[in-house]
């Protein structure tokens, strides 16, 4: 690996106890097996508050391509430390490097290290079944060994001192962690024994892998297809990709990869933490447009749905009267599954809006899962962004305007949003490549335009979309609210919202929703003004503004 991004290993003195926290008890240089060279060290980090038994723990692995690196790199160590301050018994360890001991003896030392843990357990107040693995590189490697062979008997564990102890964890992350075979002339050949890759199986242990998009050293494509591979035997995989180099989770793109190491380990070793309200990140589409780079989560207070939102909602705020604004998203085929939009609200939540759709979070498709669901799911999302924004403590209390709150829905999804019309809480509409014509479906039908008491835009693809004329019917019967419709009229039923920034489908409802919600009057020409320069392609009509 590269040295712009690790550190050679530095000389190492005898454990000495050292406090540079006061709430934290940092022991350095732990030999946690004596048997084969002095380089099997590790420094421990304890909290000094709250309980001190059975307390989760984090085995930190340095990454350097198996030839280099330390556990005294301050990128390690300071996270050794953060870790720590999170409640976490936390140990950042040393192992047998090449020129000292052929692979697999890193692999080994770091099922020793774990072994020695639960060997040690009650001395350090640490659960041993809540015992999670990170490492960045290399580490992440021999992380993901940790989770994936821990009943491997591919490795020498004989002269382990610690060997009637398993060295199965918790959960295993890993960042930038090469996975399969890679480059000719690595240094553990072509033993598939000693590769995550070996080991495709549903097993039972969680992962999260962070991975940079323009990585030299790791290819995502490889990083990719060992993900993929494990989440279609039936393990839970998390995957967050985003764009950067070989630095990420390391020294790059922290205001993501953080965030989700936070909640995967709270989610898998500490079981309910009260201070992490997301159980799963996703990044899709790199984090959108805007200004206000943009996730996906699952909320543990709402696991069926995603929730959109800037990474920093309080950045994308500015002032106490820029709450983010909100919109509700219902699935095509009234389906429970919002991933063939996320570039689209991922794109609208990076320009500074929260998004609650519906569907539980999907790093990838999985069609044969999907399911219908209720239009009463539309007022579910609605109940609980009203109770977040009230509620001290929650992440969304005083960032979100719920006097400014959209529904949208594409498809079945479009009728979803009309059967929840009568809501006062919505102040606006968007119906997506769908109307109800003469027909009744997702308990909505042409009676429910006579509950709308808000501005309305309908988004349409041409004759060739199957909602066209219902969309023509639907805006000649609408005569007690403003309407437009907008034509994009080659872009068929499907429209672009699985497109990069969700196409030119979701432009125009972020124009709309800009003109709606932040004030952007100039808008108003795009839908009541026929300028559209900028949207080749679309043709509009509207009718009941004044």
């Amino acid at each position: 690996m590269r040295n712009l991004f690790l550190s050679l290993m530095l000389a190492l003195p005898l454990a000495v106890a050292a406090q540079t926290d006061r709430n934290i008890t940092v022991t350095e240089n732990i030999a946690y097996r004596k048997d084969v060279g002095p380089n099997t060290l590790l420094d421990l980090a304890q909290p000094q508050f709250g309980p001190q038994k059975n307390r989760p723990a984090i085995l930190i692995i340095h990454g350097g391509g198996w030839s280099a690196g330390s556990k005294n790199d301050a990128v390690y160590h300071n996270l050794m430390m953060d870790y720590a301050k999170k409640g976490y018994v936390v140990c950042n360890m040393n192992y047998r490097l090449m020129q000292e001991a052929q692979p697999p003896a890193c692999i080994e030392d770091v099922r020793c290290a774990i072994r020695w843990m639960k060997a040690n357990a009650q001395r350090l107040g640490i659960d041993p079944e809540r015992i999670g693995t990170y490492g960045h590189s290399a580490g992440g490697h021999l992380s993901l060994m940790a989770g994936v062979a821990a009943g491997s008997k591919a490795f020498n564990d004989d002269a382990d001192p610690w060997k009637q102890f398993d060295c199965s964890v918790a959960c295993a992350a890993g960042g930038a962690p090469p996975t399969e075979l890679g480059r000719p002339g690595n240094p553990f050949g072509d033993r598939k024994e000693f590769w995550p890759i070996g080991y495709i199986a549903g097993c039972a242990t969680p992962f999260l892998v962070l991975q940079g998009a323009e990585d030299p050293i790791v290819r995502p494509n490889l990083t990719e297809d060992w993900v993929r591979k494990m989440q279609q035997a039936g393990a839970q995989v998390d995957y967050v990709k985003v764009h950067g180099h070989h630095g990420v989770a390391f020294d790059q793109q922290l205001q993501f990869t953080r965030p989700a190491m936070d909640a995967f380990f709270a989610r898998h070793l500490k079981h309910n933490d009260p201070s992490v309200s997301f159980e799963q990140l996703k990044v899709p589409d790199f984090g959108g447009s805007g200004p206000y780079k943009a996730v996906a989560v699952r909320e543990r207070s709402l696991p069926d749905f995603v929730v959109y939102h800037p990474v920093d909602m309080a950045d994308a705020i500015g002032s106490e009267h820029d709450k983010l604004p909100v919109l509700v998203f219902a699935n095509g085929g009234c389906m429970d599954t919002s991933i063939g939009y996320e570039n689209m609200l991922t794109d609208i939540a990076s320009h500074g809006y929260v998004v609650v759709a519906i569907g539980a979070l999907q790093m990838f498709p999985q069609h044969d899962k999907e399911q219908h669901t209720p239009s009463a799911m539309v007022a579910k999302a609605m109940d609980w962004i009203c109770r977040q924004a009230a509620t001290p403590g929650s992440p969304y209390f005083r960032k979100v305007n719920t006097e400014r709150m959209a529904a949208a829905g594409h498809s079945c999804g479009g009728a979803q949003v009309l059967a929840n019309a009568a809501d006062k809480r919505l102040h606006t509409y968007l119906i997506l490549n769908a109307g109800m014509g003469q027909m009744t479906m997702a308990d909505a039908s042409a009676a429910s335009l006579k509950n709308l008491h808000g501005p309305i835009l309908y988004l349409v693809g041409g004759t060739t979309d199957v909602a066209w004329k219902n969309a023509q019917m639907d805006y000649e019967a609408i005569g007690s609210v403003p309407v437009v419709l907008a034509d994009n009229t080659k872009s068929g039923h499907g429209g672009t919202y699985n497109q990069p920034h969700g196409g030119a489908n979701a432009r125009m409802v972020r124009a709309w929703l800009d003109w709606q919600f932040k004030g952007k009057v100039e808008n108003k020409d795009i839908f009541v003004g026929g300028k559209l320069t900028d949207y080749e392609g679309w043709t509009i009509k509207h009718k009941n503004f004044k």
